[in-house]
């Protein structure tokens, strides 16, 4: 049996951590597994999104759903000097061992940094992605098969109702969609680039827009809203099958797509 690990960034989650947590245990309820484990990948564990620095993210989910291996952290961030290097690759050995003694529990790994995406334009951006090559490369060399993917991975399709007003609004140029909170279980698995069929209840029209999976706008953990992320601005004109070839080159321009042990 394969045994799936997630990459992930946490960029944006700064504020909204108890959110978070709550959509990706949701969604994870979703698709039959108990909620995740969390690695953090980091060399330093600061910066300014306040949810993740120290040990706050580790008390919000408690020690038993935490692991800090920084030894996966990048060296590079130290010292200043540009590029990737893991501080100990051999470290992916316990990255691997997690994630298989995890899945007799039926939960999953998430592995994560700051870092938005691993990849922009193609080219690296992040050293999640190396982290993920050293991971598969380990797996295959113990012989367990496992496939590394951007969180949530998957690819489900689904459809939003939403007034005239806001319809409008996202065939202008909006860049997210506001959806309510009984759609989370849903949105929080839907992977980047997905297809997202946009409906107005107030007329029948419809049109489609890629997304990410969702985010929560906020200040604090006690406001704000669920939205999906566009991934590029509505174009009405566009066919369906055009924006799923988009969305491919997209997905494959962030180092978003999954990869599996040869």
């Amino acid at each position: 049996m394969t045994i799936t690990l997630f990459s992930w960034g946490y960029w944006g989650w700064g504020n909204a951590t108890a959110r978070l947590v709550e959509a990706i245990d949701k969604a994870e309820q979703s698709r039959e597994f108990r909620p995740p484990l969390f690695v953090d990948a980091r060399m330093r564990r600061q910066g300014r999104a306040k949810g993740f620095v120290g040990n706050a993210f580790r008390d919000l989910v408690g020690p038993p759903r935490y692991r800090w291996i920084q030894d996966l952290g990048n060296l590079a961030i130290a010292t200043g000097s540009g590029g990737v290097q893991i501080k100990n690759p051999a470290a992916v050995a316990e990255l691997v061992d997690l994630a298989l003694h995890a899945a007799d529990e039926r939960r999953r790994v998430i592995f994560y940094c700051a870092c938005e995406y691993p990849a922009l334009d193609g080219a690296l951006a992040c050293h999640r992605r190396t982290i993920t090559d050293l991971s598969l490369a380990h797996a295959k060399k113990v012989g367990r098969p496992i496939s590394v993917v951007e969180w949530p991975g998957d690819a489900p399709a689904e459809t939003l109702s939403v007034d005239k007003k806001m319809f409008s609004a996202i065939m202008r140029g909006r860049m997210s969609v506001p959806f309510a909170d009984d759609r989370l279980p849903a949105f929080a698995a839907l992977p980047w680039a997905s297809m997202l069929t946009v409906e107005c209840g107030d007329d029948g029209r419809t049109g489609i827009v890629a997304v990410g999976p969702a985010r929560f706008s906020a200040s604090n953990n006690e406001t704000g809203f669920w939205y999906l992320p566009l991934i590029e601005p509505a174009d009405p004109s566009a066919t369906k099958e055009a924006l799923s070839r988009r969305g491919v080159n997209w997905r494959e321009a962030h180092g978003v797509n999954e990869y599996r042990t040869a």
